[in-house]
């Protein structure tokens, strides 16, 4: 009655039933052949196991989870194809997962209770096919653990599916809680939804899963100080805000943001800590060589290199909101004998690494100074990073502060980062200022503006450290070779053939 009675009166209301998209759902099935009697002729399809609805399933325990099975079967073919691709192209292999693959399985975990022992194959794969793939090494269940925190806790995103199903459901359950008591009353009006009940709700459910997730870093955090303090350490440093953005953007050529297998592999292992194995055994120096003496030593120019690159992103960011940016301007002299001797540095022509007119108000110098760091070297090696930043910071203050003050007249801003990334606390107070100025300019949104800001950022430490870690140190020599003035082209001998024919 209710199918025909849709049948007449749905199309005055713009709702025109199909019966090949229909679909009866019998759950006795003693009424089966009454059912095929009424509804004969009219197209539709009667079931009475389930239906897949919605990319979801109705239906009984059985048909569900022959359904999920076939679901998951899929998906596992999906990642170890996305494995292959991982081998030769890793960055865009997470990229394709964490942005894309991943989320097929989403919304089939928030819909269909009790499946998360089915996603156990999937588990499988993604741990020994695709994570030793894009990593370049096998992990283990620590490491995995590890991994499967988000970006912003130091993970790569690469979330248990086997763990988050239930959480998923149960998250989607409360949500909708609400507005699915209403359909189950048919209630029209909608008088007694309540959206502000349902967004406290949300908010509580982040509240509880942001307290998860931090209860679960600390556990590994602990479990990583029992075998292994670098990693342990490497772990709290990649939390630091911005230090993930390569793993999040967008891999575009144009943008400088592609690497290649080794490079990424290398960035993954500098994240964590890991031993770099492929690299040479002592430095061109004398000295034994590993990645902590790579990122400190001085020969071959790659610590000044480094130091150049943060630097020249800064002015270039300047250069979009401010005036007369200079790059190493030269201070002024000091002639006044009541300053001379004092405190910071006092030699003559000395240098700062930035100077820029309109930061903090409008005809205001303001002069940087920059430093890197690196947050593995024996002389931090105990100390907390929050520490090291404010140490670096107090220097550059003691050597220029009282200077510039007195005598340039301007403001001085000391730009500290870390080789992993991180930046001292007025570093970030900086690139804001600086983000909120561009995002004012060209009306752009501040988060969007910070965040390409940062990536940009990222990427050229990375990449500095990169080539410090991979490129060569030390003069090279060339073979000598003869000028061409020197070579009397009408002397050389003709080619002479021995072959017999």
């Amino acid at each position: 009655k209710q199918w025909y009675q849709r049948r007449v009166r749905g199309p005055k209301y713009g709702y025109y039933p199909k019966p090949l998209k229909t679909v009866l759902i019998i759950k006795d099935h003693a009424k089966i052949a009454e059912a095929k009697h009424i509804f004969e002729g009219t197209g539709i399809k009667l079931s009475v196991e389930g239906e897949r609805h919605l990319g979801a399933v109705l239906g009984s325990d059985s048909f569900r989870q022959s359904y999920v099975k076939n679901k998951v079967s899929k998906w596992v073919r999906d990642v170890e194809q996305l494995s292959e691709i991982g081998k030769e192209e890793p960055q865009a292999a997470l990229f394709g997962y964490t942005k894309g693959l991943c989320h097929r399985w989403t919304f089939l975990q928030r819909t269909v209770p009790g499946i998360s022992d089915l996603f156990e194959p999937l588990e499988k794969v993604i741990a020994e096919k695709f994570i030793p793939a894009i990593v370049g090494n096998e992990v283990s269940e620590l490491q995995r653990d590890m991994m499967a925190l988000p970006v912003r806790f130091g993970g790569l995103g690469l979330a248990n599916p086997v763990k988050t199903a239930e959480r998923e459901y149960e998250t989607s359950r409360k949500v909708t809680e609400n507005l699915v008591d209403l359909i189950k009353q048919q209630d029209l009006t909608l008088e007694n939804y309540h959206p502000k009940s349902v967004k406290a709700c949300i908010a509580k459910l982040k509240e509880e899963k942001e307290s998860a997730l931090k209860q679960k870093l600390s556990v590994i955090v602990s479990q990583l100080k029992t075998t292994d303090m670098r990693s342990a350490r490497a772990l709290q440093l990649a939390q630091e805000k911005g230090c993930g953005a390569w793993l999040t953007a967008l891999p575009l050529a144009s943008m400088g943001y592609v690497m290649n297998k080794q490079e990424f592999r290398d960035s993954i292992k500098l994240r964590y800590g890991w031993k770099i194995a492929d690299i040479p055994s002592y430095c061109v120096c004398g000295e034994r060589n590993d990645i902590d003496h790579t990122l400190t030593c001085k020969t071959g120019g790659h610590v000044i290199f480094r130091h150049n690159k943060i630097r020249d992103v800064n002015a270039n960011f300047l250069r979009q909101v401010c005036h007369n940016v200079v790059v190493e301007p030269e201070l002024l002299p000091i002639e006044s004998a009541n300053l001379q001797g004092g405190q910071g540095n006092q030699a003559d022509k000395a240098r700062l690494d930035i100077s820029a007119t309109g930061l903090w108000g409008p005809f205001q110098k303001t002069m940087m100074d920059v430093r890197m760091f690196h947050p593995y070297a024996k002389t931090y090696k105990d100390q907390k990073i929050s520490d090291v930043y404010s140490r670096h910071e107090k220097e550059k203050q003691r050597s220029y502060l009282h200077r510039v003050l007195q005598i340039e007249k301007a403001s001085f801003t000391p730009l500290v980062y870390s080789t992993n990334g991180g930046m001292a606390k007025e570093a970030r107070r900086f690139h804001k200022k600086v983000a909120h100025m561009i995002a004012d300019k060209t009306r752009e949104s501040y988060s969007d503006v910070i965040n390409c800001m940062r990536t940009k950022l990222t990427f050229a430490m990375l990449r500095s450290v990169l080539i410090s870690v991979r490129g060569s140190r030390g003069k090279t020599t060339k073979a000598p070779e003869t000028p061409l003035s020197y070579v009397s082209f009408n002397l050389i001998p003709e080619i002479q053939q021995y072959e017999s024919y």
